[in-house]
C-alpha cells in the first residue's frame, strides 16, 4: 500500500510539474493611453486597430483626465493624427506638462501624424521641419525601413511599403549636439507638394523616428501608418518595442568591477583625448575678457596658454574646432584668430571637455551638463540595437536619495563603503558632484595610496591654463568634496 501510495505521488509530481512547465509565460500587459481630445481626431482609428492585440489593453483620455493626473497608471501615450497646436490647446499648459513629465519619467510616446507635430513644437525631440508650410496634400506615398527599423519591425517590411500620408512633418533631425540623437527607422521614398508647399524636400527625408526624452522612449511618425491596413504589424510591434524599453521606477543602474577588470579600450581612449584637449597651446591675438565680465580676469594678448580656454557662454568646442581658430605665426607659434568678445570667444567647461572626449569615440553621445550626468538620469538610443540605455552607471553599488545632494548620498552610504567604490575606478570613468557641478575624467587609481589621478577643466586660470592633467586627488578630497564616481555604460556602445 505504502508502495502504490508513493508511486502515485510521483506520478502526480511528475504531472503537476509538467503541466506547470508547460505553461506560458505572460509578458506584462502594456497599458496604452490614446489621447481623444480636440485636436486628436486620429483615436478613432487606433480603437479597432489594437481591439484585440492580445497583451495591450488601451484606454481613451481627454486633456481633463491628463491634467488630473491619469497619465500615472500607463505605461505609453499615443498622440494621433488631427492637429497638433489643436491638442496643445485641449491639453493645456499644465496637461502638456503632464505629458512631458510622464516621457522623461521613463515611460513612452508615440507620435503619428498632427501628433507628431505637436512632439516637434514642445521640443521634445531632436528635430524641427524643413518648411513651415505643413499642408503638402493627402495620398499614398512609399517608405524605406532602415536597417534598424527593420530589426525593429521585421525583414517581412524590406523595400518600398505604401502607406497612407496626411500632411505629416517633413524634417531635418539630430540638429543640436546637446540633445540626444535621433535614429531614423524609415525614409520617405516618394513625395506630395500640393497647396504651394516646396517640392524636392520630402523624398529621403525621415519618416519613422526613434529617440529619447529624459529616461522615455519616442517614437515620431510622420504618414499615417495606423490607417494603412498593411502597416498594423508595424503600429503594433512599435508600441511593443516601447514598452520593452520602459526605464520607470528602476534604480539607477551601476557596474561591479574585480581587481582583474580592465577598462573598455573605446572609453579608456576619451583619457588621450581629454589630456590632448587640455595641453594644446595657443597664444591669444587679442585680449579675450572673462565669460563673466564682473570677475574682471582676462586671457592677455601675447601670453602663452595652454587648454582649452574655459567658458560656459560658447562651450561648444571640440579640439578640432579650435584649432581651426589658431593660425601660426612667422616663430611658429599658435596664435588664437577670434572671436574675443566675453560671449563670443570659444572654449569649453568641466562637462562639455568631458563630453567632447568621450563623443570622439562614441559619436552619438551628445554634449551634456553636470545636471544631467548622473547615474540613470539621461538616456539614449543604442544605434545598433535601438534599445534605450542610461549613458551613466554608478561605480559600486552606492545608494542614491539625491543626485543633487552628493554629499549626503555620500555620508548615507560611508567612507569605508564609497572608497571601496573609487577602487573599482578605471580609466575613462569620471568623479561628479552636485549641487555645485563639477566633473573630472579619471585617468589611474592607485588603490595602494588611495589616489585617484583625474584630468579636468576649471574655472580659475592657474600657471596660465585652465586644466589639471593628471593631477592626484586624494579619497579624502573626494569624500570631503562630495565626488561620486560614475561610468559610461558600455550598453550604449554598438555592437
Amino acid at each position: 500500500m505504502i508502495k502504490r501510495t508513493l508511486c502515485l505521488l510521483a506520478v502526480l509530481s511528475c504531472f503537476c510539474l509538467t503541466a506547470f512547465a508547460a505553461q506560458p509565460i505572460q509578458a506584462p500587459t502594456i497599458r496604452v493611453a490614446i489621447y481623444g481630445d480636440s485636436g486628436a481626431d486620429g483615436c478613432k482609428l487606433f480603437l479597432p486597430l489594437l481591439k484585440d492585440v492580445p497583451g495591450i489593453q488601451m484606454e481613451v483620455l481627454n486633456g481633463q483626465q491628463i491634467r488630473d493626473g491619469a497619465l500615472d497608471k500607463f505605461d505609453l501615450i499615443i498622440l494621433p493624427g488631427g492637429s497638433g497646436s489643436g491638442q496643445a490647446k485641449s491639453l493645456g499648459t499644465d496637461g502638456v506638462k503632464k505629458v512631458k513629465r510622464f516621457i522623461e519619467s521613463g515611460k513612452g510616446l508615440i507620435a503619428v501624424g498632427a501628433g507628431a507635430y505637436f512632439t516637434l513644437q514642445q521640443d521634445i525631440i531632436n528635430a524641427q521641419t524643413k518648411d513651415p508650410r505643413w499642408d503638402r496634400g493627402v495620398t499614398n506615398l512609399k517608405i524605406d525601413f532602415s536597417e534598424l527599423g527593420l530589426k525593429i519591425v521585421g525583414d517581412k517590411f524590406k523595400g518600398e511599403q505604401e502607406v497612407s500620408y496626411c500632411s505629416g512633418p517633413v524634417m531635418d533631425v539630430n540638429i543640436s549636439i546637446t540633445r540626444p540623437n535621433v535614429e531614423v527607422l524609415a525614409r520617405f521614398r516618394t513625395e506630395t507638394a500640393q497647396n504651394g508647399t516646396p517640392k524636392g524636400i520630402q523624398v529621403d527625408s525621415p519618416a519613422i523616428l526613434l529617440t529619447t526624452y529624459g529616461k522615455g522612449t519616442v517614437v515620431l511618425v510622420s504618414p499615417r501608418i495606423e490607417q494603412t491596413p498593411s502597416m498594423k504589424e508595424v503600429v503594433v510591434k512599435l508600441i511593443r518595442h516601447v514598452a520593452d524599453n520602459f526605464c520607470f521606477g528602476k534604480e539607477p543602474p551601476c557596474v561591479l568591477r574585480t581587481e582583474t577588470s580592465q577598462s573598455n579600450p573605446v572609453v579608456a581612449s576619451a583619457v588621450k583625448r581629454m589630456n590632448a584637449m587640455g595641453t594644446v597651446e595657443w597664444i591669444p591675438e587679442k585680449e579675450i575678457p572673462w565669460y563673466e565680465p564682473s570677475k574682471k580676469v582676462s586671457f592677455h594678448a601675447g601670453e602663452k596658454y595652454k587648454g582649452i580656454p574655459y567658458t560656459q557662454a560658447g562651450r561648444y568646442t571640440s579640439l578640432e574646432q579650435f584649432k581651426t581658430m589658431l593660425r601660426t605665426d612667422e616663430n611658429g607659434q599658435s596664435v588664437y584668430s577670434g572671436p574675443f568678445g566675453a560671449k563670443q570667444y570659444r572654449g569649453t567647461d568641466c562637462s562639455s571637455s568631458c563630453s567632447y572626449s568621450w563623443k570622439r569615440v562614441i559619436p552619438y553621445l551628445p554634449i551634456m551638463y553636470t545636471g544631467n550626468m548622473g547615474p540613470g538620469y539621461l538616456h539614449i538610443i543604442n544605434p545598433q540595437t535601438g534599445k534605450t540605455v542610461p549613458i551613466f552607471r554608478r561605480v559600486g553599488n552606492y545608494h542614491i536619495t539625491d543626485f543633487h545632494k552628493s554629499k549626503d548620498v555620500i555620508a548615507e552610504n560611508g567612507s569605508a563603503f564609497m572608497e571601496r567604490c573609487y577602487d573599482q575606478l578605471l580609466p575613462g570613468d569620471a568623479l561628479i558632484k552636485r549641487p555645485s557641478g563639477h566633473i573630472m575624467m579619471v585617468c589611474r587609481v592607485d588603490k595602494a595610496a588611495k589616489v585617484v589621478y583625474i584630468s579636468e577643466q576649471t574655472g580659475t586660470i592657474r600657471n596660465n591654463q585652465t586644466w589639471r592633467i593628471e593631477h592626484p586627488m586624494p579619497y579624502s578630497v573626494l569624500l570631503d568634496s562630495g565626488y561620486l564616481p560614475i561610468a559610461i555604460n558600455e550598453d550604449i556602445l554598438s555592437n
